[in-house]
């Protein structure tokens, strides 16, 4: 690999990284907007309820690309919204590829779509019901409400808002880490896929559906939009059947889950790991009903 594909490889990492950590920073503060807006009676109400929270996730998921997974891994990390419910964006979410499916192929997209709702929907609520409480928040200062937001001068508040809120806790807490984890994994993943050809592997494995389905779950677990584009073209044009799509589906999230990587990489593990895991099993039985 030549010294201009290095630099190629750097200049899209920043790309990414910079429009990454931009929508974040962008969602965190429309949901700490929200908070203030209502004194954060929405979200305890949300908080309380596993059901609620399964919904939240599941439709936030369902959002094409990847600004609705942000909101989610903000609401988690910050304790409004349990691991099911995390685990249930994760699992409908399928990035940017969202929008190359519903180009190509929308019938195709809704049927995805409907039934990775209704996987997300069961297995986060099974989790929320069987894991009510909730992590520690990772954020030490989370979404907070002070004097000043009571105050009845607009100016005054949204002044507050923005030192306090998002230059004070947003960009000076999560800004940093986000952008460096980001830029980080998505440099690391631009080395990894110069040197596979992932179309060529599966074409000449076509053969070996079960070795497929483990392809498909384990190129899933790149934190990346990109690499499982090749499931939704193959799967298009009719050379993989739809069960392979599934699996990618449920276990890739495109580059949804960089800002959990950021805040918590055991949650980050073990929500990759559970979705992997969670679409070999729906890979396989689709396999073996076909």
């Amino acid at each position: 690999m030549d010294l201009s594909r290095i630099l190629a490889i750097i200049l899209q990492g920043l790309e990414g990284a910079v429009v990454i950590t931009a929508l974040v920073i962008a969602m965190m503060s429309i949901i700490e907007f929200l908070n203030i807006e209502n004194r954060g009676k929405w979200f305890k109400s949300l908080k309380d309820s596993p059901a609620g929270q399964t919904v939240a996730g599941t439709l936030l998921g369902a959002i094409p690309g990847c600004v609705g997974g942000f909101a989610s891994v903000s609401l988690y990390t910050h304790s409004i919204i349990g691991a099911g419910a995390l685990i249930s964006t994760m699992i409908v979410s399928t990035g940017d590829e969202a929008f190359v499916l519903l180009a190509t192929s929308p019938r195709l997209f809704f049927r995805l779509l409907a039934i990775l709702c209704i996987i997300g929907f069961c297995t986060g609520l099974a989790i929320s019901l069987l894991k009510k409480k909730h992590q520690k928040s990772l954020c030490p200062e989370s979404f907070q409400i002070h004097q000043e937001d009571k105050a009845h001068k607009k100016d005054g508040n949204f002044k507050h808002f923005l030192k306090e809120h998002v230059w004070g806790h947003i960009v000076k807490k999560h800004l940093p880490s986000v952008f460096l984890w980001s830029f980080g994994a998505l440099i690391l993943c631009g080395i990894l896929t110069e040197f596979i050809n992932i179309e060529d592997w599966i074409k000449g494995h076509e053969g070996y559906m079960p070795l497929v389905v483990l392809a498909a779950a384990v190129i899933g677990l790149i934190p990346q939009s990109g690499p499982h584009m090749v499931f939704i073209l193959l799967v298009a044009q009719g050379t993989l059947p739809f069960y392979v799509l599934l699996t990618s589906a449920i276990s890739q999230q495109g580059h949804v889950s960089l800002p959990l990587l950021a805040q918590s990489k055991k949650s980050w593990v073990l929500s990759k790991v559970f979705c992997a895991l969670l679409s070999i099993a729906a890979g396989m039985t689709g396999f073996l009903l076909s």
